[in-house]
């Protein structure tokens, strides 16, 4: 049998590599996945943060056109709205919720098969409507508020848009949700400014566009949250404002009673909380309590 002999020399330089050569590539991997990982939270929040003013922007504009148009039928609102809390003129503060009010609960429940336009009459409501009880209006229309008190109005609202997996109702309590103040105010007018009473014809002109002409500010703030038993808002902000011409009129929404055979809306009620907008019809200065 014949043994082969390997040729020695033809394998010298063909080492492996050292210990220390190992060590400076761990080295080298390491600090760049240090680098990495430091990044990688700072691109997470980013991402969320682009996420949230999407959802934020898609909802804003939502809101905007549900409450200038006076929607009555979004029901669906109902999945997304847990509560609408309003500061009266009172300075009590009334919270509208869409489950039952059972003994020992503080909430309102909104009107049973109207809760969608329960929603937006509430955050329709004009800050200087006189709420004197949580379904009670008093002196509207009106011009002016006299006593400088206005409504406050916010609700916390889940993510309309979004993914729908936080539309699921396991994943209720941990979707995201945000604060939503709502202002509607009169446009201010020259009557504002200055001493109309010598003048009939300019009075009764600034009275009609007073109104008919509104300002409508939703404010969001988010993400909404609990700390301390307390719902508070995050410091991300952003508002949307539109004008809104024609009436505003408050409505009863009950259902036991007729609705209107012209319009086919709520009957009005001037001492309702619900307010909506109604673009395509205006009031007029002597439909004005005083005038």
């Amino acid at each position: 049998m014949n043994l082969r002999k390997h040729n020695a020399p033809q394998y010298r330089g063909r080492t492996g590599f050292t210990i220390i050569e190992l060590a400076i590539c761990l080295g080298i991997i390491a600090f760049a996945l240090v680098a990495i990982i430091g990044v990688l939270p700072i691109g997470i929040n980013v991402q969320k943060d682009n996420r949230e003013e999407t959802i934020i922007n898609q909802d804003g504009m939502y809101w905007i056109e549900a409450i200038r148009s006076g929607a009555t039928g979004m029901n669906d609102l109902t999945n997304h709205v847990t509560f609408i809390e309003i500061q009266g003129s009172n300075s009590e503060v009334y919270r509208w919720e869409p489950v039952p009010a059972e003994a020992g609960h503080s909430h309102i429940e909104l009107p049973r098969g109207v809760q969608g336009a329960a929603i937006i009459g509430l955050l329709s409501m004009p800050a200087q409507a006189d709420l004197v009880g949580p379904v009670t209006v008093k002196n509207w229309p009106q011009i002016n508020n006299q006593s400088q008190q206005y409504n406050r109005i916010r609700a916390k609202v889940r993510a309309i848009s979004g993914s729908a997996v936080d539309k699921g109702e396991a994943a209720k309590e941990m979707a995201f949700s945000y604060r939503l103040t709502s202002e509607v105010r009169p446009i201010r007018t020259m009557g504002d400014w200055g001493n109309l009473s010598d003048n009939p014809l300019a009075m009764d002109a600034n009275q009609f566009r007073k109104l008919n002409f509104y300002e409508i500010k939703l404010t969001f703030q988010w993400p909404e949250y609990v700390f301390g038993g307390e719902e508070r808002p995050g410091p991300n902000r952003k508002v949307f404002r539109t004008v809104v011409a024609g009436r505003l009129v408050n409505r009863t929404l009950d259902l036991r009673r007729p609705l209107e055979p012209v319009t086919g809306r709520f009957q009005e009620d001037i001492t309702s909380p619900f307010f909506f907008f109604e673009p395509n019809r205006y009031s007029v200065p002597k439909g004005v309590v005083g005038q």
